[in-house]
């Protein structure tokens, strides 16, 4: 199990790069959906204009997504915990998870790590649950192992 304040700084180095790669995709997409300005003009620039719009949009979600993880990563306290809630890492079936906002699978001092969200449908199952409670989720049982 890592330290939790350097389990918590991967989590903040990880959701910054996430938001600096989507920022950087964005603008790269102004870029080209901007034209050289020399083009002739075509009669579909309207329909052009309409798909530009709607893939900036699409552009730009992503990078709200990981402005609102990275302020909610900020705000939690990871402090030590009895049971499972927000801040808490639990191993679950010999699986760690964060229980903060939700990423891909990550390594941090040698375990793999998976955040997820309160929002989740796993939480709701494990929320308030400590270790070595059993809880049911999709027909299956989960063995809190542990809840740091």
């Amino acid at each position: 199990m890592s330290n939790k304040t350097h389990l918590r700084q991967t989590m903040l180095d990880l959701a910054e790069g996430r938001l600096r790669f989507a920022e950087q995709t964005y603008a790269q997409y102004l870029v080209g959906a901007a034209g050289r300005g020399d083009e002739p003009s075509e009669s579909d620039a309207a329909s052009r204009a309409v798909n530009n719009a709607a893939l900036a949009q699409a552009f730009e979600c992503p990078i709200h997504d990981h402005q609102e993880a990275l302020e909610v990563l900020r705000q939690i306290d990871f402090g030590p915990r009895d049971s499972v809630e927000t801040g808490a890492v639990v191993r679950i079936d010999g699986r760690w998870f964060v229980i903060a906002v939700a990423s891909d699978a990550f390594q941090c001092d040698g375990n793999t790590y998976m955040g997820i969200s309160t929002q989740a449908p796993i939480y709701a199952a494990i929320a308030d649950a400590r270790a070595g409670d059993v809880v049911s989720f999709r027909q299956r049982e989960l063995h809190i192992e542990e809840v740091l």
